[in-house]
């Protein structure tokens, strides 16, 4: 090989490198604030993401936190929005029958799972 082509290969190795770890850092779960999908096999303390629809919403009795029951494919998933952590702000977002994607924490309350909402933004209207 001359001189120029080694030259040529190099810079493409070095091309084909630098891609491979852009990919690896931003589309393939490169960062560790990732959040996995919810399932019925969910833990406790893991943080999930999910798509649903807005089936209920209510204020509890004490506390003023929120409670969403959401549809998400065969499951209803309990959603809970602390009053310290933006529960009248989705509130006054959110209705009944929207399109939503949760973003949250994993809590098993009363031998059943919910997922904890840490902030407002933590609620996102799709429809």
């Amino acid at each position: 090989m001359e001189k120029e082509e080694k030259i040529v290969v190099i810079l493409l190795c070095m091309a084909l490198l630098s891609l491979t770890i852009l990919y690896a850092t931003f589309y393939a779960g490169g960062t560790k604030d990732d959040l996995i999908g919810f399932s019925p096999s969910s833990l406790p303390g893991e943080d999930v993401r999910f798509e649903g629809d807005v089936l209920s919403k209510r204020f509890t009795y004490t506390g003023d936190h929120l409670l969403m029951d959401v549809d998400y494919g065969a499951d209803v998933v309990k959603v809970f929005i602390p009053s310290g952590s933006g529960a009248k702000d989705v509130d006054s977002r959110i209705d009944q029958n929207d399109r939503i994607l949760v973003s949250g924490t994993v809590n098993e309350y009363n031998g059943e799972l919910e997922v904890i909402v840490k902030n407002s933004n933590g609620i996102v209207l799709l429809t």
